[in-house]
């Protein structure tokens, strides 16, 4: 069996079964820089597909998103501070609610889900040019999907028999790593750099 073949039979696998497929997916022995690796380069792909997006189709944005996405170079750093905060939160909060996932298999399992997002943003992509209605309504279908698979690769990484309070959990944790991001870069480039010129 090919890589293809392999990834194909495990996206086809996590969407029929995400716990199951979580559980394949740590028992594949993917060596330690393969996941860092994989981290920048979803990372980068991510970036590149959001600004080609936006160089396509432009619409308004809040000042912090314009911030953000002024270049692909700052996107793709941006994008891969995020996910690096995702796999640090997700590996010291669950263990900090008596899970037993490493560090190492939560960078994987972030990985894995930014693969599968970036599937669902290319197609957001070629919709949006093609039918820009259904671009929209596969944004949010995708939008859904990541977190019904955040939930239960977290449960199923820490061993947490609820999903629900794993969804709880992750909406708490997201609200307070917001407020703390959000302060912390009105404090690096100044408030300034959030508020619209009128």
């Amino acid at each position: 069996m090919t890589l293809t073949d392999r990834l194909i039979q495990l996206a086809r696998l996590t969407l029929e079964d995400p716990r199951a497929a979580t559980r394949a997916l740590l028992s594949e022995g993917v060596p330690m820089p393969a996941r860092t690796a994989g981290l920048l380069l979803v990372a980068v792909v991510s970036a590149l597909l959001a600004s080609l997006q936006l160089g396509l189709n432009p619409q308004p944005m809040d000042p912090i998103s314009a911030f953000m996405l002024a270049s692909p170079f700052r996107a793709a750093v941006v994008q891969w501070v995020f996910l690096a905060l995702s796999v640090f939160l997700i590996h010291r909060v669950g263990r900090a609610f008596g899970g037993r996932g490493s560090f190492a298999d939560s960078l994987l399992v972030v990985v894995w889900l930014q693969v599968l997002m970036l599937v669902v943003q290319a197609l957001q992509l070629v919709a949006g040019i093609l039918i820009p209605p259904l671009g929209g309504l596969i944004g949010l279908a995708g939008f859904v999907l990541f977190l019904w698979l955040m939930t239960c690769f977290i449960a199923e990484l820490h061993g947490f028999a609820s999903r629900g309070k794993v969804f709880l959990g992750m909406v708490v944790t997201a609200f307070a790593a917001g407020m703390v991001l959000g302060l912390a870069a009105m404090l690096i480039v100044g408030p300034e750099a959030f508020i619209p010129d009128v």
